[in-house]
């Protein structure tokens, strides 16, 4: 038995192979399952431990752009396990081979209204260009939330959290690829919180167009 870091991974329920999670007062406990017992070869048991131990390796690349993009959530619920609960059906298994539909994985969750954001990739100065157009007044939008972009880079497991402007204005934001990154890799992401951090809005995945 083992106590889990929360400051490295948040709080996580569920099993991964031979190892069960779960929250003991305010620990977060893992414990390797008895050897007596054995785990299921079953293919429908295989596929959810690669499932489920694909959502907890998106957790932890992701911890700090979820620990702001789950603010809102069931009391004693980490922003690990919002992520993951929310997620849950992301991934797929086909011939042992898993696969993320990154489109539509979401890395905030909210009422607020999602951001009105494009971006543009220019392959000559290797920088993506993020076009914000201020909204009109609507509920569950402020002119002072904060607006965030996030870069997932997939294939090494890398991520950037790059704060753009406030919702109430308008204008472009750069972002250069950073160094080792591939391009091709680069998954987008865009959501909102309130200025005090208390909210967020759900995140919301962003075709990048090739620009100039």
């Amino acid at each position: 038995m083992a106590k889990v870091l929360l400051d490295m991974l948040g709080a996580i329920i569920g099993s991964v192979g031979k190892v069960s999670y779960y929250m003991r007062y305010s620990d977060n406990i893992a414990r390797r399952k008895g050897a007596g017992g054995k785990s299921s070869n079953s293919p429908a048991a295989v596929e959810q431990r690669m499932k489920f131990g694909m959502l907890i390796q998106l957790a932890t690349i992701l911890q700090t752009i979820i620990t702001q993009g789950f603010p809102q959530r069931k009391r004693g619920l980490s922003a690990a396990n919002a992520f993951v609960s929310i997620n849950k059906d992301i991934c797929s298994v086909e011939s042992n081979v898993l696969t993320v539909d990154y489109e539509q994985l979401l890395c905030a969750n909210g009422q607020l209204l999602t951001p009105e954001v494009t971006v543009t990739y220019s392959t000559e100065n290797q920088k993506f260009s993020f076009e914000q157009t201020a909204p009109e007044e609507e509920s569950n939008s402020n002119a002072d939330d904060k607006v965030y972009a996030v870069l997932l880079e997939s294939n090494q497991g890398l991520c950037r959290l790059k704060n753009l402007r406030q919702r109430g204005e308008s204008g472009s934001t750069s972002i250069a690829l950073p160094q080792r990154w591939e391009k091709e890799h680069v998954h987008v992401y865009v959501f909102a919180t309130s200025a005090d951090g208390k909210k967020a809005s759900k995140s919301m995945y962003l075709t990048v167009e090739e620009g100039v």
